[in-house]
């Protein structure tokens, strides 16, 4: 009987939800297995069944992260469609994701300035094949002419950060934008916006094609202004 209840995937679910809130409220040296097992109302012997200790479990968390957003790139990006396409399809995916975690983006921030000592061991296991899969399609997309020349080892970045970023700085764009949810709306906002941005950049395209030319006749012109010609 005791093992039918260890067993019981509403009580695993349970003890990650109590984990991730006390998580992001307290960090991880702040939390203790009896304050998870409180919370979550089991017993603290539940929470070593499952994951072995508190690292276990914290690391569990931070996999199925991950993991989870290593599975929208492969859903969102395997398919047919051009590189816009499902960069496009990816961004939709990911924004919902990312800006309905507001718990996961405090204990990855927790983690930034703790040292990311957990998270790197993550990292080499799904963030790295996560970037990987996007430099790649980047990259084929600038072969092929579909994008233009662009830096594709730091573009996935870019393009990512674009989506964290109103998730890290959720407190501030609130109070800027005077919106305190994020609701299905505005998530389409902030994806749409970030592929937007991502491939055709804020500057109209009959600037970006003079943008060099302009400079250099400016730089022509101010160089004659300063230098009169001299009537021989």
């Amino acid at each position: 009987m005791a093992r039918q209840k260890a067993d019981d995937p509403e009580a695993r679910a349970k003890i990650a939800a109590a984990a991730e809130e006390l998580f992001a409220a307290r960090g991880f040296d702040g939390t203790a297995i009896r304050d998870i097992a409180g919370k979550a109302t089991v017993n603290g012997a539940m929470i070593h069944y499952y994951f072995g200790n508190k690292e276990g479990l914290y690391r569990a968390m931070l996999e199925g992260a991950a993991s989870r957003v290593q599975a929208l790139l492969f859903e969102t990006t395997g398919g047919s469609g051009s590189t816009k396409e499902r960069l496009a399809r990816f961004v939709d995916a990911y924004a919902a994701y990312i800006l309905s975690q507001p718990n996961l983006a405090r204990i990855l921030y927790r983690e930034m300035l703790t040292g990311a000592k957990h998270i790197r061991k993550i990292a080499q296991q799904y963030a790295t094949t996560n970037y990987t899969m996007l430099r790649t399609m980047i990259s084929e997309g600038v072969k092929r002419g579909e994008l233009r020349s662009v830096d594709a080892e730091l573009a996935p970045i870019s393009l990512m950060g674009m989506v964290v970023i109103f998730q890290f700085l959720r407190q501030i764009i609130s109070v800027a934008l005077g919106k305190t949810e994020y609701d299905e709306r505005f998530v389409g906002r902030v994806a749409a916006h970030t592929i937007d941005l991502f491939l055709y950049g804020a500057v109209a395209d009959e600037k970006v094609t003079t943008t060099k030319s302009t400079r250099s006749a400016s730089s022509k012109s101010r160089s004659g202004a300063s230098r009169p010609r001299v009537k021989s």
